[in-house]
Parts: structure tokens; C-alpha cells; sequence
């Protein structure tokens, strides 16, 4: 039993000796980075993301700081999500993951490209030739800058709506407008009808309505006769038609 104190010291120092050499050791030259790579990117150069991640080759392997180098990449406008992965013994890898454009939003007198969680990656004067949605937002968007959110909440709704249309059912939308005051979709058909969608709620209701809007307007305009004015599938029950 006396000896019980003594070897607990000499434990002691053999395990602060082990930490002393496993701590040198991860930090000697063995583990200098040589190597930096870039997985992930199309529309960002290589160079731009490891420029923007501020790493350096010849840096130890375990000093680069994760959350560091994950904020300064998703500055970028197109980054989306950035996640630094070391590789052992001396390479780092920036994985990252890029917004994609989603829709158009007329703001002023530019068009803003936008994902699909409403975050401008692009601008132009012109009108995009691209087959995207097209969004509009009251009141109109003003200065918005690269990488800046748009009306996240009308964009999240649209979403839900794109998503669960069918690919033919999209052909057939003109565009989106959403009134922020009252979080309110309107949605105007390539015929020109207006379908007054309302708020997030009772979707699968309000997609089942806008497929039925679809398709009396092909009859509409088979017979001749009648044009839908509006659809509004605000409430519950029978929707409200006006034709002309």
C-alpha cells in the first residue's frame, strides 16, 4: 500500500510525458500542408475559394481553424456551405456545396437571379434567357446586393408550389407575384388567368384547384366561348371563378 503513491507519480509523469510527445509530434514538420484542394465547385474557381479560406501551404495540418475557413468561403455570393476536411498526412480539402439559379426577380431596373431560398447570385439589365420562374414581390426589392436574401418567406412558398406541380403544369405559369403585407401568392397563367392562391396553407387542396384551373382553361379555349378572368382558391370550399 505505500508504494500506491509512488506509482501513481510515476504515472503521472509518463502520461505527461506521452501528451508531450503526441502534442510535439502533431505539431513538427511531418504534418505541413502541401497540399490544398477544392471538391464541390463549378461555377467558383479552385483559387477563389482557397483565396477567400485564407489557407497557406507549409501550416500545420491541426491549426487550421473549421469555422474560420467555412465563414470566409460562404462570403462567396454562390457558396452555399462550406466544410473544411483534413487528410492525413498534409493535405486539406475545402468541400464546398453552390447555389444554383432558381428564378427570376424583376427589382428596378435590373433582374435579380435568385436560388431556391431567395438569395441573389447573379444580376442583369436584361432579361435572362433562361427557362427559371419568374418572381415578382410588392413592395419591389431595393438594392439588394450579391448574396443578400429576397423575401424568403414569399420564396419558400413559391417553392412549395413549383414543386409540386408537374412539368407540363409548369409550362403553363406565366409568373409569381407575392405581396409581403399580407404573405399572399397570386399566380398568373400563360392564358392570362389569375389564380389567387393566398398564404402557405392547405396545399395539396390549392394544387389539386390549379390543376382543375388548367384544364378548363384548355376547354375554355377549345369551345371558344367563355376565358377565365380569376380562380381564387383562397378558402375553404368551392373555389370562386369569374369568366368573361
Amino acid at each position: 500500500m505505500k508504494s500506491t503513491p509512488r506509482r501513481l507519480f510515476r504515472a503521472s509523469i509518463f502520461l505527461l510525458l506521452a501528451m508531450t510527445c503526441v502534442y510535439f509530434f502533431l505539431h513538427s514538420s511531418f504534418f505541413k500542408v502541401d497540399t490544398i484542394t477544392v471538391t464541390g465547385n463549378s461555377a467558383v474557381s479552385q483559387q477563389d475559394i482557397i483565396e477567400m479560406s485564407g489557407l497557406e501551404k507549409g501550416i500545420n495540418l491541426f491549426t487550421a481553424n473549421e469555422k474560420l475557413v467555412s465563414r470566409a468561403v460562404e462570403l462567396h455570393p454562390m457558396i452555399k456551405q462550406a466544410h473544411l476536411v483534413r487528410r492525413l498526412p498534409r493535405t486539406l480539402e475545402i468541400q464546398v456545396s453552390e447555389r444554383t439559379m432558381w428564378a427570376v426577380m424583376p427589382a428596378g431596373n435590373e433582374f435579380l437571379i435568385v436560388d431556391d431560398e431567395g438569395f441573389c447570385i447573379d444580376k442583369s439589365l436584361l432579361f435572362p434567357s433562361l427557362d427559371l420562374p419568374v418572381i415578382t414581390v410588392e413592395p419591389v426589392p431595393q438594392r439588394i446586393i450579391l448574396g443578400q436574401a429576397v423575401e424568403s418567406q414569399g420564396i419558400v412558398l413559391i417553392r412549395k408550389v413549383w414543386e409540386g406541380l408537374s412539368e407540363k403544369e409548369r409550362g403553363k405559369v406565366s409568373d409569381f407575384h407575392y405581396t409581403v403585407s399580407n404573405q399572399e401568392l397570386i399566380i398568373y397563367t400563360v392564358e392570362g388567368t389569375e389564380i389567387r392562391f393566398g398564404k402557405d396553407e392547405r396545399l395539396d387542396e390549392k394544387l389539386s384547384a390549379m390543376s382543375q384551373v388548367f384544364q378548363l382553361e384548355q376547354e375554355f379555349s377549345e369551345s371558344g366561348q367563355e376565358t377565365l378572368i380569376y380562380v381564387d382558391i383562397r378558402f375553404k370550399g368551392q373555389p370562386v371563378v369569374r369568366t368573361s
